[in-house]
């Protein structure tokens, strides 16, 4: 049988004293998208940021292309709720090296740099490609993905509508090459002509054969 591109095994986690996920299993193979979908406060978010190693995963194991990407055994208790642990202990993930792996994560809330322009935010997103090829077919991919982001080039990221910063910051995580892209909640708060838009967008982008794990 093929091999998973992700594979998730019992994993927990959450923001110490606070478990927000218990024992999540999970396998998304080549080709594949998945969709999570449920109310707010259960957990997705966390869960995608244990992925991307923002946040340490408890215990459990996270496979990407048959390499783990998180320290096996269970995480230890904070001895202080005062202090950074992460001074003192090392990460039970890297989030550089999930990048370096072709995770990439689209967070949610549009987390971009309102001074830069449009253009300039696009030209250090295949900084995070590292040695993965194609980055100038994606750019032209993208012009056709989003027309819009042409029109506004030369527009600083704090001029554009909600659902204009949204489609930067997909823009962005396709011009890292992802193996695989998590998109979290890519329409949230957006206008139904936006949300259209958009899932126009994501539906050509999952037609490319781009596996994508899709919040919402």
């Amino acid at each position: 049988m093929t091999e998973p591109l992700l594979e998730i095994r019992n994993l927990s986690g959450g923001y110490p004293p606070v478990q927000v996920f218990r024992n999540v299993n999970l396998s998304l193979y080549e080709g594949e998208s998945i969709g999570l979908f449920g109310p707010n406060g259960h957990g997705k978010t966390s869960l995608m940021k244990t992925l991307a190693g923002l946040i340490d995963p408890w215990e459990g194991d996270i496979l990407f292309g048959g390499k783990r990407l998180n320290l096996p055994g269970k995480m230890k208790t904070r001895l202080s709720q005062h202090l950074n642990y992460d001074i003192f202990r090392r990460r039970r993930i890297d989030p550089a090296a999930v990048v370096r792996e072709g995770l990439i994560y689209v967070m949610q809330g549009n987390l971009l740099f309102p001074e830069m322009t449009v253009d300039e935010v696009l030209a250090i997103a295949p900084a995070a490609a590292g040695g993965r090829t194609g980055v100038q077919e994606m750019q032209q991919q993208i012009h056709t993905l989003f027309p819009r982001l042409k029109e506004r080039q030369n527009s600083k990221i704090r001029f554009l509508s909600g659902g204009e910063r949204q489609m930067v910051s997909i823009a962005a995580g396709l011009l890292a090459m992802p193996r695989l892209l998590i998109l979290d909640e890519p329409t949230l708060g957006l206008s139904p002509k936006m949300r259209l838009e958009l899932g126009t967008a994501i539906r050509a982008i999952r037609e490319t054969g781009l596996p994508l794990l899709i919040i919402d």
